[in-house]
């Protein structure tokens, strides 16, 4: 039996989500039966604090609504430097 592990999310209808790459792995076609087996990953306390205190930081740099080109420079912005 073919096996990929990723990480995925529960969608608001409850539906999971499925990677198109994930698809192409398994060469599954709409309709296919699958085995599925969920588990919810440790958060680790020291790794949430510092996502949270990185994420109060974003933006203390501009004034409110001063982002220069906010929707073309988004991934910058959120996640800093150049991508």
């Amino acid at each position: 039996m073919k096996q990929v592990e990723y990480v995925g999310e529960v969608l608001e209808d409850g539906d999971l989500s499925l990677p198109e790459s994930v698809r192409k792995a398994l060469n599954l076609q709409p309709s296919a039966r699958v085995r599925v087996m969920v588990s919810v990953p440790e958060t680790d306390p020291e790794e949430a604090k510092a996502a949270w205190t990185l994420f109060q930081q974003m933006g203390r740099e501009a004034a409110p609504g001063q982002l220069p080109d906010a929707a073309v420079r988004h991934d910058e912005y959120l996640y800093g430097g150049r991508l």
